[in-house]
């Protein structure tokens, strides 16, 4: 009698730890453990964006980024240049193809300008002068409603195809 209640008893226990056990082995597999690049995000309301076309540099901020079993408060993963385009808007990364530098818009030429190397965008976001292998980065756009959101992705620098990072 006391080997099967202690047979019983232990079976039991060997239960109770292996379920859990398994469970937190095979719970990578299917969660989202990363989250917050690659994924819409609202950056600007409609309404905030000039409707003649000028492009304005907006931060992208990620509301609650999570990095493997933590959860971080809003964080600001990296900018975008917004232009609207009558009823569409148009998105570029900031960062520059060339070396990773920031892009500015130079109002006065009309063009996007990386300080660092001397590299000039046209308005469209095509190389226009220096040594960026290729154009900006665009990054896909829409209009929920009245928001712009934009999905941010990073690509490698350096390279002339768009390669995510």
């Amino acid at each position: 009698m006391l080997k099967v209640l202690s047979g019983v008893l232990g079976g039991g226990v060997a239960c109770a730890v292996a379920g859990p056990a398994l469970r937190a082995a095979v719970a990578p597999f299917d969660m989202r453990t990363v989250t917050g690049l690659g994924e819409f995000v609202t950056v600007s309301k409609l309404k905030a964006l000039p409707a003649d076309g000028t492009p304005v540099n907006v931060p992208v901020v990620v509301s609650a980024p999570k990095d493997g079993w933590t959860k971080h408060p809003p964080t600001t993963v990296g900018g975008v240049f917004l232009r609207r385009q009558g009823k569409a808007v148009r998105a570029w990364s900031t960062i520059c193809p060339h070396l990773g530098c920031g892009i500015d818009f130079d109002g006065s030429k009309g063009k996007f300008a990386c300080p660092c190397h001397e590299s000039w965008f046209e308005d469209d976001g095509a190389v226009a002068s220096g040594p960026s292998p290729r154009g900006m980065d665009e990054l896909q756009a829409r209009i929920v409603g009245d928001e712009v959101q934009v999905k941010f992705e990073k690509f490698k620098i350096g390279t002339s195809d768009k390669v995510p990072a």
